[in-house]
């Protein structure tokens, strides 16, 4: 049998670069940012590396070394340097942005029904206050154990990443009981819209669909320790004030990376969103090809 080659980088929609982050936990083919990740630049500024799904924080608060990406909300594409000082400058800002029409509209149906970005089970499992994990790779350091521990003793039950190891799962139900540990491959949404409390770390995106929801949330992470995929959107949702006010700034916000595929305007607000680094210094990735 004849082997593909891999594409050195990673991309949306990849079904080689998917199985490798996740295995045989298949992708959900009716997301929207499977079909808006096209128009994104095949670089960022000054031939820069635009790369999906990585994290990498260089720079400090005078270059830009590169760009990363993701899928979001089985919608959405979450665009941001691969700089934490400047990934928060854009959500602190966009916090200052007037909500739209449209960032309104994108709130209020992400509240009603969001998509699991992974196919996974239909449940029809209900509990009030439900803890959303991170997965194997980054739980030690994204999850605070003890909080998550007294929270359990509180009445909550956890659901686990659906990509967790069988060790992971192991681990969890001697910290938290088994019976707290709810099944993996469960849709999380469906749980999610059950619940009445959420709580998550800040590599999730379950707390978002929870906050737009209008659920009561918590956040398991501790946001100025170390830097995961939506934390600087995390920092500015709970910096004050309504966090389902703040979310829907960002989200009407022209300039905050997120960028939806219901939108008419997600070129565009690509583009807004490059344009706004154009005066920062910019550091050129090395060549490694051999």
């Amino acid at each position: 049998m004849t082997l593909n080659v891999l594409a050195l980088n990673d991309e949306l929609g990849n079904n080689a670069s998917h199985f490798f982050k996740s295995g045989n936990v298949l992708r959900n083919p009716k997301c929207l940012s499977l079909k808006i990740s096209n128009l994104l630049p095949p670089k960022g500024l000054y031939n820069t590396n635009l790369e999906y799904d990585l994290w990498y924080d260089m720079g400090g608060s005078k270059e830009i070394h590169g760009y990363v990406y993701t899928d979001a909300l089985s919608d959405f594409l979450y665009i941001k340097p691969a700089n934490s000082y400047f990934t928060d400058k854009v959500m602190m800002e966009s916090l200052k942005v007037e909500p739209t029409e449209e960032g309104i509209a994108l709130i209020d149906k992400m509240g009603k029904r969001t998509l699991d970005k992974y196919r996974l089970r239909k449940t029809t499992s209900k509990h009030d206050f439900v803890i959303f994990l991170p997965g194997t790779n980054c739980i030690k350091e994204a999850l605070n154990f003890d909080k998550a521990k007294a929270a359990v003793l509180q009445g909550a039950v956890v659901k686990p990443h659906p990509i967790s190891s069988s060790s992971l799962i192991v681990h969890l139900n001697n910290v938290f009981g088994e019976e707290n540990v709810l099944e993996r491959k469960a849709s999380g949404h469906d749980i999610m819209q059950d619940a009445k409390i959420v709580g998550c770390c800040s590599n999730s995106e379950m707390g978002l669909a929870a906050i737009a929801a209008g659920k009561g949330f918590h956040m398991f992470t501790d946001l100025q320790s170390k830097h995961f995929t939506y934390t600087s959107i995390y920092k500015a949702i709970l910096s004050g004030g309504s966090y389902r006010d703040n979310l829907i700034k960002l989200f009407s916000s022209e300039f905050s990376g997120l960028v939806s595929g219901q939108s008419e305007k997600a070129l565009n607000k690509i583009a807004v969103f490059f344009n706004q680094f154009s005066g920062v210094t910019h550091v050129e990735s090395k060549n490694t090809d051999t």
